[in-house]
């Protein structure tokens, strides 16, 4: 059984998951126009090279890493269902517990490597992920959405509560792992005023990023419209076939990558060392500011499928306690 632990997103990082898209060949197998099936293919070539780049970059820092597996052969032909391309939007582990309460059944062989009494699931229409929830030791941040139902989010609360944690809630509605990071005790990067960090971060630094994104990728501008700024394959801005085939088939796979351009969507190994996706000046000084060494790493399809490295990724051990950051 894969053992199950975390209290900080910054804390010593030992045991990982890393997603999985189906391959390029069941694009090849399921889709005859190949201005479809060649771009589609390309996206699961590179998508898998990056997966196995970033799992040579965790186990060089002795990360243990696991993979979803799934038979892709089995895939829904109605084209219903994202692969597991990013677990953490599906998953939360909080304390010495995996939270699987949206979970899909391209996870169902993975989860059997889990022991139960370090399992909760089930079936709560509410956002238990680490895409929406910032772990910094005894405090949790976590994003409910706007729709969620007051009795899930008390049920989860007096659960939290119950183990130590103190909760704080925000109804913004998107994923706040794509909009600011906590990189250590005292460090902060972030994209806009995610949370009231005079009050719940007094005294820390937080390094503001406002209205840099889309100067980073002047073709989405291309295709903005078409696609109702879902997703974007940097070259193939003018393949109406393609546009029109996702916009209509793939809804469920992509995501809404106009909330986040500038990829604050980061893994940290540990308080010093963190995976990035590109070089930003203002965010790499603030980085050596506080002792912390990037890494780079390149996710060539994150605005396909809107999600970065923290997304991509979901940590199950991580060195640490119940910490009070604040107190």
């Amino acid at each position: 059984m894969i053992p199950i632990k975390g209290y900080a997103t910054f804390d010593p990082l030992k045991i990982c998951l890393i997603g999985r898209n189906f391959s390029g060949d069941f694009f090849k197998k399921n889709i005859k126009d190949p201005k479809v099936s060649d771009p589609l293919r390309r996206i699961a070539d590179e998508t898998e090279e990056d997966y196995q780049a970033l799992e040579k970059i965790l186990k060089d820092a002795n990360v243990q890493t696991h993979r979803v597996d799934f038979d892709e052969n089995k895939f829904n032909k109605d084209w219903h269902g994202r692969p597991p391309v990013c677990p953490r939007d599906h998953f939360a582990v909080i304390g010495e517990k995996f939270y699987a309460y949206q979970m899909t059944n391209f996870y169902g062989t993975f989860i059997k490597n889990i022991a139960k009494e370090n399992l909760s699931f089930g079936n709560k229409p509410i956002n238990v992920s680490t895409a929406v929830i910032a772990r910094v030791g005894k405090d949790l941040f976590w994003d409910v959405g706007k729709t969620s139902k007051q009795e899930d989010i008390d049920f989860f609360k007096t659960k939290w509560n119950a183990e130590g944690f103190n909760v704080h809630v925000s109804r913004r509605g998107y994923h706040s792992d794509g909009s600011f990071c906590v990189v250590k005790p005292g460090c902060i990067v972030t994209l806009e005023d995610v949370q009231e960090y005079a009050t719940e971060f007094p005294g820390w630094d937080v390094l503001y990023l406002p209205d840099q994104s889309w100067k980073k990728v002047h073709p989405f501008m291309q295709i903005k419209e078409k696609v109702q700024g879902r997703w974007w394959v940097p070259g193939e801005e003018d393949n109406d076939k393609l546009i029109h085939f996702v916009n209509t088939w793939l809804t469920d796979w992509v995501g809404y990558v106009e909330e986040t351009v500038f990829d604050v969507n980061m893994l940290s190994i540990d308080q010093n060392t963190i995976i990035c996706n590109n070089y930003n000046k203002e965010v790499f000084e603030h980085f050596k500011k506080h002792k912390v060494e990037p890494i780079l790493f390149n996710f060539r399809h994150r605005y396909f499928w809107d999600g970065g490295i923290h997304c991509v990724t979901q940590d199950l051990y991580r060195e640490g306690t119940q910490e009070d950051y604040f107190g």
